[in-house]
């Protein structure tokens, strides 16, 4: 069981193998944050503090890593960050949204790819029932490490066939390059052959929610059941129940469990919800108070005893009937000992007893109107029609950016109101009308400031407000936009230094000595060393490791390009960069 204050231990686990360097990470998850988001690449280049990066090694990281990191999420689910900085937009080839014509996108993976000089494949797989945000909640997952190998494997077909979905799903937002590479990794991840855990003796995948023809549902016949599920409805106990032979136990919510009917409560023996002392940290944030933050139990698990061997089932479908009839939604099941895998290892002293407290069901109350829930549903509706943005930028670098849609907002009731604006800029705010298309321009901008990620609000005009961050389709962009980002952060040349010095040390080759395999996998030693010889590891990089240098060009071009005007560039570096640009014909501007 994860505690809530496990997100940068898992963070470290997408560090590559020593003598690995990273190839590619894919993440899907229900809700994200941007802020969030920004820790898979401080995590990649090997950060020391990955939740207390400053500005310039969160850019250098980004700069360094983004361009192979894909994150998959349910259309109107990403949460407006406290600080709407042009750094997020540094983000937004990365960030794609999954939109459904029936269901939620639901799957929680992180899946990275690694390789060596010997041209050897390695893979990381985390399958978890935690999204990609800052929730102080009680979780599970299951990491997995595999290889890949000659022959595919029948039994990694659901995992291929996920990544295919949202490669395809995506639409626009993904770039052809990227589609390419999402493809070529499914069909790459079907020679997986997966290193199984302790006293585990098999492993099966269970994605289900996909188009096509249905999966198969996961077996849960057996005489001995533990479910751990935030929220349980009666059709997902009847799943459980009707394959159910003896106890039934289940770890829940005390407002869930009440709203099942006596029918399907009295299956249940035994009752848990998560202790009061379990150690959920208080949070005093806004987006806490809000509610934006769940906190308390959000485990998926499924304990199964049959034939005297257990089946556990890991991953992000709850005990409702969305998940297994509406849904995208994955679980991995590990079969192996019972006295491993079973309810009594799993709930018993050894296990995670200590963070519950059995509890009594009065069944039948009736769910509470949420209005809450009913304003994001709306949202959801909103934030699923495409928006298209329009860019055009004079001599000056001065920007007119116009924000379109193809089709008809859905309507709403005469309550609430929506608007849009720049997620750069809280006061460009703007009224939409529900039921007509969206048509707002926004000029006399800052090139910093543009940016495809766009803010939709909904307000009941009760005291409910909802918003979303979602990405508009760019056209018109140019290359030098998300580099004016990063020189508006180099107002010094301690600044440039730093960030010259951190792109080409998550770039280069770390020692394994140090305890550290593979690019991008941190400093660990090399700070030192990086700046005592800036000059000469551009030389190198110019040789060795142009993929930074390309990175590095737009930043370095733009600076020069406006004449310098903080003087951040050390003195001589910017003949010695034309030298080595006309020597190499780095690419300038690279996108990332």
């Amino acid at each position: 069981m994860l505690p809530p204050d496990s997100r940068t231990t898992l963070l470290k686990q997408l560090v590559p193998p020593p003598g690995f360097t990273f190839d590619h990470l894919v993440a899907t998850t229900f809700t994200l944050d941007l802020e969030s988001a920004l820790l898979p690449s401080l995590a990649l280049a090997g950060s020391a503090n990955v939740d207390g990066a400053d500005r310039v090694e969160t850019m250098a990281a980004i700069r360094a890593s983004i361009a192979k990191i894909d994150i998959f999420h349910q259309g109107g689910q990403i949460a407006v960050p406290r600080d709407r900085a042009p750094l997020f937009s540094l983000l937004e080839d990365s960030i794609h949204a999954i939109v459904r014509p029936r269901g939620l996108f639901h799957p929680k993976i992180w899946l990275g790819v690694y390789s060596n000089d010997d041209g050897e494949q390695s893979v990381r797989l985390i399958v978890l029932s935690r999204n990609l945000t800052k929730d102080r909640s009680w979780d599970v997952a299951l990491s997995l490490d595999g290889w890949i190998v000659s022959s595919p494997s029948a039994s990694n077909k659901p995992i291929a066939g996920l990544l295919r979905y949202v490669a395809a799903a995506a639409g626009r937002s993904l770039t052809a390059q990227r589609r390419d590479r999402m493809t070529d990794l499914a069909d790459t991840i079907r020679y997986a052959e997966w290193d199984l855990p302790p006293d585990a003796n098999d492993l099966t995948f269970h994605v289900f929610g996909l188009p096509g023809k249905a999966a198969p549902k996961p077996d849960f016949s057996g005489y001995r059941h533990l479910l751990v599920s935030p929220f349980v409805q009666d059709k997902g106990m009847e799943r459980l129940a009707a394959a159910a032979r003896d106890s039934l136990t289940v770890v829940s919510r005390q407002e869930s469990l009440d709203c099942l009917s006596s029918e399907w409560a009295d299956w249940i023996s035994q009752a848990y919800v998560l202790s009061p002392t379990a150690g959920i940290p208080d949070d005093d944030d806004d987006a806490a108070r809000r509610g934006s933050l769940f906190t308390g139990l959000h485990a998926k698990l499924y304990a199964i005893e049959r034939a005297k061997l257990a089946h556990i089932f890991v991953g992000s479908a709850n005990a409702t009937r969305a998940a297994f009839d509406d849904n995208a939604e994955i679980l991995v099941e590990l079969t192996g000992k019972v006295k491993t895998y079973g309810v009594d290892a799993l709930i018993g002293t050894d296990g995670f007893a200590s963070i519950l407290e059995a509890t009594d069901i009065e069944p039948g109350a009736e769910p509470e109107d949420d209005p809450q829930f009913a304003l994001d549903s709306y949202l959801r509706t909103v934030a699923a029609i495409p928006l298209t943005a329009h860019l055009t930028v004079d001599a000056n670098d001065e920007a007119q950016l116009t924000i379109t849609s193809d089709e008809n907002l859905p309507p709403a009731t005469d309550d609430v109101a929506v608007s849009l604006s720049l997620l750069t800029d809280a006061s460009t705010a703007t009224p939409l009308t529900p039921a007509t298309r969206v048509d707002v321009t926004y000029s006399g901008l800052r090139l910093s400031d543009v940016t495809a990620f766009m803010v939709i609000t909904a307000d009941d005009g009760h005291g409910t407000r909802s918003a979303t961050v979602v990405k508009a389709h760019l056209i018109g962009d140019i290359g030098r936009r998300l580099d004016h980002i990063i020189i508006n952060e180099i107002n010094n040349p301690d600044a440039f230094r730093r960030l010259l010095s951190l792109l080409l040390a998550f770039g280069s080759p770390a020692d394994d000595d140090a305890g550290v395999g593979g690019s991008g996998a941190g400093l660990n030693g090399r700070w030192s060393q990086l700046e005592q010889g800036l000059f000469e590891q551009i030389l190198k990089a110019s040789v060795a490791q142009r993929d930074v240098l390309d990175q590095l060009a737009g930043v370095v071009t733009s600076i020069i390009d406006n004449g310098d005007r903080h003087g951040v560039l050390p003195e001589g570096f910017e003949h010695l960069w034309n030298a080595i640009s006309t020597a190499t014909e780095v690419k300038s501007g690279a996108s990332v």
